[in-house]
Parts: structure tokens; sequence; C-alpha cells
């Protein structure tokens, strides 16, 4: 088993669907010997445990209440040997090894321009550089139906992220690249660096807040320096949930 790679699994599970079974076994597929932890968020069914432990799965009864980003923090923190993490939810169908991409520091399954408004506004084809196209997003001089690049679902969700960043050493830009999930493979010095800027501090508590850390993820590798466009599927808007790397399936989960 390969220890210094860890697959990081956030699940939550009730019974109604297969998916962290299919996630596992998609990873066993294609990896040889992988290293898998799965951490539980406060399941109802909890019947699973066995199951995975059979397949040599490590499951953490972590009663993990903060969602995927709560269950990435507890891997973190509880494998000090890994230096390369897969930060997945259970909802991920492998299929492909994508161990082409661990010599990258940061690599998201995919990404979506976000800026720091409610909505999503439209980026018109022309030859203007992206520059100034934002430039135009901020006049105010045209309204938009459809978008390419999109904010926030309710003003409260700003305001949420506005308090947990000025915890932190990051702060609200106007417009930056959103990690999708979030979902992500990354070195560990990637969050080493925003563990130290007290990142692990901002932990949702509901689904609107858990929505609100695919831009804070984002936010925060931005001002690191990484480049969240360095996707595995590519953009959000534009690109399929499920291509020749892996698949995103979709529950109906609180």
């Amino acid at each position: 088993m390969n220890s210094k790679k860890l697959f990081v699994i956030a699940c939550y599970y009730d019974g109604s669907n297969r998916s962290i079974f299919e996630c596992v076994s998609s990873i066993q597929k294609y990896y040889k010997s992988p290293q898998i932890a799965v951490i539980d968020s406060n399941s109802p069914d909890k019947s699973y445990f066995k199951k995975l432990k059979e397949k040599g799965v490590i499951v953490y009864n972590a009663k993990n209440k903060n969602y995927d980003t709560g269950a990435y923090w507890y891997a973190y923190n509880k494998f000090e040997k890994a230096n390369f993490f897969y930060f997945l939810q259970d909802s991920v169908i492998f299929k492909k090894n994508l161990s082409k991409y661990e010599k990258n520091d940061l690599t998201t399954f995919r990404y979506f321009i976000s800026l720091n408004r409610v909505g999503g506004r439209k980026l018109e084809k022309t030859r203007k550089n992206i520059q100034n196209k934002i430039h135009d997003l901020f006049s105010r001089k045209k309204k938009y139906k459809n978008h390419d690049i999109y904010g926030f679902d309710f003003e409260k969700q700003i305001e949420w992220c506005r308090l947990k960043l000025n915890k932190t050493d990051y702060f609200m830009p106007k417009v930056w690249l959103s990690v999708f999930g979030p979902i992500f493979m990354c070195k560990k010095i990637v969050m080493k660096k925003l563990y130290k800027k007290k990142f692990n501090k901002i932990l949702p508590t509901n689904k609107l807040e858990q929505m609100c850390m695919e831009r804070l993820f984002g936010i925060a590798f931005q001002q690191e320096g990484y480049d969240a466009s360095n996707s595995i599927q590519g953009e959000h808007f534009t690109t399929p949930f499920e291509t020749l790397n892996f698949q995103k399936k979709f529950f109906k989960r609180k």
C-alpha cells in the first residue's frame, strides 16, 4: 500500500445509493494498492463501514458535520506521512489512472470563473482580452441573460465568506477561479500553506456554506499563486460531467 499517497473520500451514506462502493471500486481498479480513507459525515446508516473495511479501506467514524471540507482537514491532520492527497466526494467515479497529474502541486477536477456578486454574467465572444471583459462586467452597462462567469447564489453567502476570510490571511477579490465540488488533488505543501494561514478554521455547517467553499478554496489557491484552471475536466459550464477521465454523479442529499 502506498502510504505517501492518500485518497480522501467524504461520505454521507443513507442507504439510498451505492455511490461510495462505486467510488472505492473505481479507485482500486485503476490504482495499485491505493490507500483510501473514508471520512464519515455523520451518516444515518453506518452499515457500509464493514463492507469497506473488507475491501481494505480505512474508515473513520469522524461524526463530521462540516461536509467534505471538514473531512479533508480531518484526513490532513490524521495522515502526517502522506505527501499527496486526492480530495474527493463519494459520488466521483474514476475511469482511468490519473497519476500523471501528481507532478503538479495542484490539479482541480473542474473550475469556473467567479466574481463577488450574486448570479452570473455572460462573456461575449469578442477579441477583447480577459481583463477588458471583466472590466465590462463591473461597468454595469449591459444586462446578461446567460452566464460564463458565476458568483454567488445569495447575498448572505458573500457576507459569510467575507466574515470567514477576515479571520484568515486571505481576502475577498473581485474575480477568481472557483473549484467545483470542491474536488481537487494536491501536494501536501498546498494544504500546509492554507493551514498556516488559518484557512482550516473555515468550516461550513450547512449546504449554502458548503457551496461557498468552492469559492473560498479557489480564492485561497489563487492568492497562494496556484492556477485552478489546471484541471482534469476543464471549465464547469461547458464540460459534461462524464468524460474519459472520470464521472461525477448527483444525488438529492442534504
